[in-house]
């Protein structure tokens, strides 16, 4: 493929992800994919089969977005995996709305969903394990059941503005202002990881997160 059949195509696909963003994949038809691309609907079935070939594509790059950070993961660094989480939490925000179209149509039966479910299932593992690795000897089992939930939660916490957009519910809302609602929401998230892994105090905490 030419870089000038490269540089169509990646147009055509940020076409999309701009009206399945907005629309709905469901709601989006070809016709106004090539409308809004400015080109033929006979050049969208050529570069991708069809509305479907696009979604897939989309699918598969942030699979692979996801697979790059998750192989950075090193669970004997603390501080290192805090990193490697916080370029995650950015490399969301640089894909929202593909990431709101990927959880929007993840119920899916595609086939090419399974790949991405398990780098879901993946990270919740990694988020999960990294927490229980740390010295529990000491602790109850109910604080123990206690920080599995805190994992579930923290997952739920990671995407749930992916999914349900909390920050544009108010369209009146300057951009500047979900800009900074966003960033703070990234640093919280982020403390209270480290909180869990007692890299303040020096011991597994629950204290507040707000100071």
């Amino acid at each position: 493929m030419s870089i000038e059949e490269k540089k169509k195509k990646k147009h055509i696909l940020n076409s999309s992800i701009t009206l399945f963003s907005t629309n709905g994949y469901k709601e989006t038809t070809v016709r106004a994919i090539s409308k809004e691309a400015g080109v033929n609907v006979s050049m969208i079935s050529y570069y991708f089969g069809g509305k479907d070939g696009i979604l897939q594509n989309i699918v598969q790059d942030i699979t692979e977005g996801f697979s790059s950070l998750l192989n950075r993961f090193d669970f004997d660094n603390s501080e290192g995996t805090i990193i490697v989480l916080s370029d995650f939490l950015v490399y969301l925000e640089n894909n929202r709305p593909q990431i709101k179209i990927l959880f929007s149509e993840l119920g899916k039966g595609s086939e090419y969903f399974s790949p991405i479910k398990k780098k879901i299932a993946e990270l919740q593992n990694k988020l999960s394990s990294f927490v229980m690795n740390k010295d529990l000897s000491g602790n109850s089992s109910e604080l123990t059941l206690k920080l599995k939930v805190m994992t579930d939660i923290l997952l739920g916490m990671i995407f749930s503005d992916y999914i349900l957009d909390f920050s544009s519910f108010q369209d009146g809302v300057p951009e500047k202002k979900k800009e900074l609602w966003r960033e703070e929401r990234g640093r919280m998230l982020i403390k209270m990881i480290e909180q869990l892994l007692g890299m303040n105090s020096g011991k597994l905490t629950f204290d507040t997160i707000l100071l």
